[in-house]
């Protein structure tokens, strides 16, 4: 349909501008023709006239009698199909081939008499009254001894003379005819090698339009469209670049909005959300919200919504903490940055939002307070008794008893002691976290390093009645500092002969992982954690039971010191335990370098 559409707005203006030619050629043609033939009939009229002129005179020189003449003018209409009409000088008829002449008026004012008076001879075409119809006239003025004795006129039917050039006009007609069918032959063959490939250009453009930038047009042959075709193939060329860097640069953009921390929320004049990225919704624990959704539809939170409408109302960047409270219970509290949203031409088109978790932060500050809390009071006691027994000591009086003395200061040397592992277990925390990654290891078998840690436990566990089991792999070997690992197996096992309930047992064991490395395992069958203490056993001076802890000389920091050895070791540490079912605690190794 397209194509025959394009045909016939090219092919159909051809055609009718060649028709409308060879229709004005063809008109002006007969038109020519017609004239010439008229030209030629007024000359064979005039003949006609010289013929019957010479009929009317008599030998002398005169005019015949008018019946003579009128007789001489019927014989003539009859033989030649003309009208002859015979008038004298002063315009009355004295003889008529078709009409009385008696009863004719004067025709002195007839355009062909009076041309034939005054110039010898002349014709002209009008209608006639007398016929009815519309005729052509040639008139001569007859003249003997150089004076006008009468004009002789000649009539002939219109009709009569556009009838004989019949002929001559059919093969005039046919001529153009020919003429035409050749003309319309060689411009539908023009039409249909232009309209080929313009056809196929605009399915191609179409093609592009639609979204299939790889296309390109084919060439053709005409130069005109070769040209066109190829600007059009590099115009697409580059619209395809463009669109190409578009794209990479929306999803460079996309990549980095999605893997920000930070939440994004863009929103225009009317308070619509343009975009956001995943960190924006997960804090506000929302849906992805789609483009052109009102704010307020989006978020609950009333304090997000008071900072939209203060960042709009101002020119500055608005900042503030705030609680996100339009979601579930306990939701983590927020930093939020709002500034204005500008166009290049640096008009303001909206707000952008940046939302920042502060969950992180607060627990690290509830953290470092917990500990300066604890640190306190775990110096705090073992300072205190020192300082009042040292001062009862002083006062001399009243400790007179050798025993007594005796005893204080050995409760002042176990104080002392006290805090001295606990400031000795804070420089070991100290030193592992300033270590970081840097921390220097070798290929060490792992029967040794347990062996070690076991030997220095084993008082202690003959002690408490505790019996220590060993189950490990032949030749397991891991990349580790020797020193450190012992030191987190000896909290391990001490901790499980601890709280593991005298009379029972600790299992020491180790594997090899599938991926490489080993696991250590240290399992006592005491009384088990609860669940709730799980998640915080490797903090810094926590305690299930603090006066149990105490008592048993306990610093609060060894599971600390155990999770910072493993994570030195680019390892990890964990917990299983169910009361009255006992815990299993568990070292992570990368394996051996060699």
């Amino acid at each position: 349909m397209i194509k025959r559409s394009l045909f016939l707005q090219f092919f159909g203006p051809q055609m009718l501008i060649l028709l409308a030619s060879l229709g004005a050629v063809a008109l002006y043609a007969w038109h020519a023709g017609w004239l010439a033939h008229r030209e030629e009939r007024v000359r064979a009229m005039y003949a006609q006239v010289d013929l019957v002129s010479r009929l009317l005179f008599q030998d002398d020189g005169t005019l015949k009698a008018p019946d003579e003449m009128a007789r001489i003018c019927h014989a003539v209409h009859r033989d030649a199909g003309v009208r002859v009409t015979v008038i004298a000088q002063d315009g009355h008829v004295l003889a008529d081939s078709d009409a009385d002449s008696t009863t004719m008026s004067s025709h002195a004012d007839r355009q062909e008499i009076v041309a034939a008076l005054t110039a010898g001879q002349g014709w002209s075409e009008r209608y006639s009254a007398t016929l009815h119809c519309r005729l052509l006239y040639a008139a001569r003025a007859i003249r003997h001894d150089n004076r006008v004795v009468a004009v002789v006129r000649v009539a002939a039917r219109r009709e009569s003379i556009a009838a004989e050039p019949l002929p001559a006009s059919r093969n005039t007609l046919l001529l153009i005819a020919l003429v035409c069918l050749v003309a319309a032959s060689l411009s539908y063959v023009l039409a249909r090698r232009v309209i080929r490939p313009v056809s196929a250009m605009r399915a191609a453009v179409a093609r592009i339009g639609a979204g299939e930038l790889d296309h390109r047009l084919a060439v053709p042959s005409l130069p005109p469209l070769a040209e066109l075709a190829r600007a059009i193939n590099q115009t697409t060329g580059r619209l395809q670049d463009q669109l190409r860097a578009l794209a990479e640069e929306r999803s460079l953009r996309e990549r980095i909005l999605s893997s920000m921390a930070e939440g994004v929320l863009a929103i225009d004049a009317r308070g619509r959300v343009v975009g956001s990225n995943q960190a924006a919704c997960r804090l506000l624990a929302i849906e992805t919200p789609a483009p052109g959704t009102p704010l307020h539809e989006v978020i609950r939170c009333a304090d997000v919504l008071a900072l939209v409408d203060a960042a709009a109302g101002s020119e500055t960047v608005v900042e503030r903490d705030l609680l996100n409270d339009g979601g579930a219970p306990g939701r983590a509290a927020l930093w939020a940055r709002a500034a204005a949203l500008r166009d290049t031409a640096g008009k303001r088109t909206g707000t952008l939002v940046v939302l920042g978790d502060l969950s992180h932060i607060r627990r690290l500050e509830r953290v470092r307070q917990e500990f300066v809390a604890n640190v306190s009071h775990e110096l705090r006691t073992p300072i205190t008794s020192i300082i009042g027994f040292v001062e009862t000591l002083l006062e001399g009086e009243t400790v007179r008893d050798p025993e007594t003395v005796k005893r204080f200061l050995s409760i002042v040397r176990r104080q002392a002691g006290q805090l001295h592992s606990i400031v000795t277990d804070l420089l070991m925390l100290s030193r592992l976290e300033n270590q970081g990654p840097g921390l220097l290891t070798e290929d060490q078998p792992l029967a040794e390093i347990v062996g070690q840690a076991i030997e220095i436990c084993q008082a202690r566990a003959a002690a408490g009645q505790v019996a220590l089991t060993v189950s490990m792999p032949d030749g397991l070997r891991v990349q580790a500092h020797a020193g450190l690992l012992e030191q987190a197996l000896v909290n391990l096992i001490d901790n499980a002969i601890q709280y593991g309930g005298s009379g029972g047992r600790v299992e020491i064991s180790a594997e090899k992982l599938p991926e490489g490395g080993g696991r250590i395992s240290v399992r006592d069958y005491g009384p088990g954690i609860a669940p709730e203490h799980i998640d915080r056993l490797f903090e810094r001076f926590y305690r299930i039971d603090k006066g149990r802890s105490r008592e048993l000389g306990g610093t609060g920091l060894g599971l600390a010191i155990v999770r910072h050895i493993a994570l030195a070791h680019g390892g990890n540490v964990s917990v299983a335990s169910e009361p009255g079912q006992g815990c299993v605690f568990s070292i992570w190794l990368a394996g051996s370098k060699a």
